[in-house]
């Protein structure tokens, strides 16, 4: 390519670029074009671009960061505009222009504002931030903001927008759009995937095909892989409705297929409504689930950037269901936790009000990979007066990986126990006990008949009408379930389930059980 083909930036004599059309649009806001980028002779870099916001974005982008000259908004207009007009795109006047220029500046402004305030350091996550319009009542106010937040949470999308761009053998430019479905993987349930292939159908070889997949901000790149290609790595842009990642594929041979893997985790997706005197903004941004010893943890930080007090300050973080929640920092009694909301998973929402300047607010979660058994539900009755006293559901949470069970027993009393019960439960002579809480509980073992029976004596205080009581268990041989029968003098069981349950997430748990093992991680 000629020098006299690339126009140099305003103001610059060593950058430049070359716009070629690929295919004419009659849609204001569609383009397809190819930009090249030049410093001097040497060409940096090209893309495909299908829309005028791609457009802009690297154009502004090359002048930032490669040029390194400021972008004064009326002279880019200006020089674009020109440049436009020259390639028959007259309705991009220099008023149009102008406008998106400034929108893309405050949009860039915005970002800033939102890395100082979330403190973000995830390069491939794009938070999002927007004014709203909404009349607020003078009384009721608190009540009225926690129910407007949920109407603009934002459902983790179950599918990643592909696209493939190419030039066939008549020079003519082809685009495919593709919707891919991203699988979870049936045993490690937290992993994901996509998969985009293409079959060059052609009997001339391609050259430099473009294939885009933009994955929901939802989702995490833990990976991604060309077959037969491993040395092509994507490249990245943060747009609106997630990150894009183009592969640039030297060469497709005919009848020759290529196909890209990604591999994904979820993340945490937050949503903030930040009031302040009568304006009301919500963002919505994401945060990473990183490993934590042999757990997992999340964190995310938000400081008040502003000049004014937030008056109400709501967050609302939705936990994929692939993973249960075992502690929380502030302690979980300060949030509410809400798991039946239509199209989401596990909402956890807290609520502040009076925000003072510079005033840091940081959640902490602490998680485990794994969904819980309910295996027994227990409810038993007197038989003096046929009425309940007690109910009692047992969880047991497996941890397969390390051969290891947690067990746990939630006892409600209707009424003060008057004498001891006892819980009986056929165990393995090679199931190793490492913890018990409380270390107190008695507990004597029974042998007959090559059948090893464990005995729990509860005795519980007599001001208190809930006990709890567990233990971690390990081994070999370990199995999910662990036969137990409940035996009280004077009482007989009702509505016992003896089957196993569908897995099902609940809210409480002992949390010295977990504290234990995130000291110490079992080898298997």
């Amino acid at each position: 390519m000629s020098r006299k083909d690339v126009k140099n930036l305003l103001g610059s004599v060593s950058y430049g670029v070359h716009i070629e059309v690929l295919e004419k649009i009659e849609k204001l806001k569609e383009v397809s074009m190819r930009l090249e980028f030049y410093q001097q002779r040497r060409k940096l870099r090209e893309v495909i671009i299908r829309d005028f916001q791609a457009l802009l974005r690297e154009l502004t982008e090359f002048w930032e960061k490669d040029a390194e000259m400021t972008i004064y908004p009326r002279k880019m207009a200006a020089w674009l505009s020109d440049y436009l007009d020259d390639l028959g795109y007259s309705d991009f006047d220099f008023n149009y222009i102008y406008k998106l220029i400034t929108g893309k500046l405050d949009e860039d402004k915005n970002l800033k504002k939102l890395h100082d305030m979330l403190q973000l350091d995830d390069p491939d996550v794009k938070p999002k931030l927007r004014k709203i319009d909404v009349k607020l009542p003078s009384e009721g106010r608190s009540d009225f903001l926690n129910n407007l937040i949920d109407e603009y949470l934002e459902e983790v999308p179950k599918t990643v927008q592909s696209s493939i761009y190419f030039i066939d053998e008549e020079g003519e430019f082809q685009s495919i759009e593709q919707e891919q479905e991203i699988i979870q993987d049936e045993e490690e349930k937290k992993e994901y995937s996509v998969s985009t292939s293409f079959d060059n159908p052609l009997d001339i070889s391609l050259t430099d095909v473009q294939i885009n997949n933009i994955i929901p901000y939802g989702y995490k790149v833990k990976n991604t892989n060309v077959e037969g290609l491993t040395e092509i790595e994507p490249e990245k842009k943060l747009l609106d409705d997630g990150l894009q990642l183009t592969w640039t594929i030297p060469e497709i041979k005919p009848k020759e297929n290529v196909k890209i893997d990604v591999d994904l985790k979820r993340r945490i997706s937050r949503t903030i409504l930040m009031n302040m005197e009568d304006e009301t903004n919500i963002i919505n941004t994401y945060f990473n689930i990183d490993p934590y010893q042999d757990r997992f943890s999340a964190s995310e930080s938000f400081t008040n950037i502003n000049n004014i007090i937030i008056n109400h300050l709501i967050f609302e973080d939705e936990i994929p269901s692939t993973f249960n929640l075992i502690d929380s920092r502030p302690p979980n009694d300060l949030f509410v936790l809400n798991m039946e909301k239509s199209g989401f998973e596990q909402l956890i929402k807290w609520k502040y009000s009076s925000i003072g300047t510079t005033e840091k607010i940081t959640h902490i979660y602490y998680l485990i990979d794994r969904p819980f058994f309910i295996l027994n539900k227990y409810k038993i009755k007197s038989k003096v007066d046929d009425k309940p006293i007690l109910s009692v559901i047992r969880l047991i949470e497996p941890n397969i990986r390390y051969k290891e069970l947690i067990v746990s027993y939630y006892m409600k009393f209707e009424k003060p126990p008057l004498n001891p019960f006892y819980i009986r439960e056929e165990i393995n002579e090679s199931i190793d006990t490492t913890l018990i809480v409380p270390e107190d509980i008695e507990k004597t073992i029974e042998i007959e008949n090559n059948l090893m029976t464990r005995i729990w004596e509860i005795f519980p205080s007599e001001d208190e009408n809930i006990y709890e009581f567990g233990y971690i268990c390990s081994g070999d041989s370990i199995k999910n379930d662990i036969p137990a029968n409940i035996y009280i003098p004077n009482t007989e069981l009702i509505e016992v389930d003896k089957k196993l349950s569908q897995l099902e997430k609940k809210t409480f748990f002992i949390p010295e059980l977990h504290g234990y093992l995130k000291q110490f991680q079992t080898t298997s």
